[in-house]
């Protein structure tokens, strides 16, 4: 799936407000055709709910680096950085890609700001390392619809699928000025890895401000209220 065919599902699960998915909408690049397309009458399953119902997640493929120029490597930055550039960087499965997600993005960009010359990097898992981390019906999109949502976020300059089972190693060779966080939470081994790193490197560890105004669900919630429809359905 494409990023409009799975934003066009998304919003079909209903698990947004209708200002919150206006929101949603707005940290898009081309949103105007995005919302153009989501006029459209469709009767097309919904393939994200089809997915999770049957949990079977998303099919392994073949990373796909033609995807988009903003998808890269981390040997790609190491060699073009230039001198004086902030680097941020940001982490996470981003499965579904939902609202808190693209807020950290976009709290990242304006962070960043600041400076007169930035880049704003978002590293996401592979396929096999998610599976592993969050169970068998996980990823419920796959590495390259991913990264084509990532891709498609207005605010991200460039994103790195990851290989490792977590971000220390490119952590470790692209030593970031910043890491964005969700949490801060040190007892969880981790974290505590990667904010200790940063810090020896001389990076500064920038935790998200909460948003206790407006509840977001979790990939994990959208997930548990499918199945719940579907048990209702039943």
């Amino acid at each position: 799936m494409k990023t409009k065919e799975i934003i066009r599902d998304i919003k079909r699960l209903e698990v947004y407000t209708p200002e919150q998915f206006a929101e949603y909408i707005g940290y898009f690049r081309q949103r105007n055709e995005l919302l153009d397309y989501l006029t459209q009458v469709t009767t097309t399953p919904n393939e994200i709910e089809r997915r999770t119902q049957m949990g079977e997640g998303a099919g392994l493929v073949d990373l796909d680096y033609s995807l988009s120029r903003r998808v890269t490597s981390t040997d790609f930055l190491m060699e073009n950085l230039r001198e004086g550039f902030i680097l941020g960087i940001i982490s996470g499965c981003f499965d579904l890609l939902h609202l808190g997600h693209v807020r950290g993005m976009a709290y990242a960009r304006q962070f960043l700001n600041q400076y007169p010359n930035f880049l704003l990097v978002t590293l996401t898992l592979s396929d096999i390392n998610i599976r592993a981390k969050k169970g068998e019906g996980r990823p419920v999109l796959n590495v390259n619809e991913r990264l084509d949502m990532i891709c498609n976020v207005e605010c991200v300059d460039y994103v790195i699928p990851l290989q490792e089972p977590n971000c220390l190693t490119v952590l470790g060779e692209l030593r970031p000025n910043y890491f964005f966080k969700a949490n801060a939470d040190r007892s969880q081994e981790i974290v505590r890895m990667e904010i200790e790193l940063v810090e020896s490197q001389g990076g500064n560890v920038v935790v998200f401000p909460s948003r206790p105004d407006a509840e977001v669900k979790s990939t994990t919630q959208i997930i548990e209220s499918i199945v719940e429809k579907m048990m209702k359905e039943w």
